[in-house]
């Protein structure tokens, strides 16, 4: 597969399902977490990957280029549930979502704690989570820089999760409209998740 100067490596391909819907999850410390990301996965799985991003950049010329043409899903603050509906019909018809669980960029680096949304779409469409580790990304493009700086990353792709011993419980929660419950699942499932990540990032999972 042909090299992107900024990248050292990519890690673990083989552990990307070769078939059928499923969400990767990756961890968010820049905004070239996402073009890395595009770039190599799409690359190898000959495959629309549809991100999710937040409205806000919606205005910059081009992250609404890069979004509209990979038919990304535009997450709204004040209609969260209509981007959640949007990823679950793409899962639904055998498409890939990418969602940063941290939900926004790490001020530090650091891993961040994991919002429940990403555990709510796994549980609900029942499909793989597969967890990305990103390394060194917020070097080539830190907060605020315009150009990238001469950095290599690297990202480190795990092996995908399945949430089988909480589907059915979680379901009858769903219908039992057991709010406590719901998201005492979701919490249980975005943990395993952000413990995963961070493994793979080289780091430790503190929440």
């Amino acid at each position: 597969m042909p090299t992107f100067p900024f990248v050292k490596k990519i890690v673990g391909f083989q552990n990307l399902p070769k078939s059928g819907p499923f969400i990767i999850a990756p961890n968010h410390t820049s905004h070239f977490d996402w073009i890395v990301l595009l770039i190599y996965l799409t690359r190898y799985l000959k495959r629309h990957v549809h991100f999710f991003s937040t409205i806000k950049y919606a205005g910059n010329p081009l992250f609404k280029y890069l979004v509209d043409t990979s038919q990304g899903i535009w997450m709204d603050p004040k209609e969260p549930v209509r981007s959640f509906y949007v990823g679950m019909e793409y899962l639904k018809h055998g498409e890939i979502v990418v969602i940063f669980p941290e939900g926004t960029r790490s001020p530090d680096g650091r891993i961040q704690q994991g919002k429940t949304g990403t555990a709510a779409l796994a549980l609900t469409t029942k499909v793989p989570v597969v967890p990305v580790g990103l390394l060194g990304t917020d070097k080539v493009l830190p907060k605020g820089a315009a150009l990238p700086r001469l950095a290599r990353c690297q990202a480190n792709i795990g092996k995908s999760m399945r949430f089988d011993a909480f589907y059915q419980e979680y379901d009858g929660a769903i219908d039992q409209n057991d709010q406590d419950r719901i998201r005492e699942i979701e919490e249980k499932v975005i943990r395993m998740i952000m413990k995963e990540i961070a493994r793979l990032s080289g780091q430790e999972y503190p929440f």
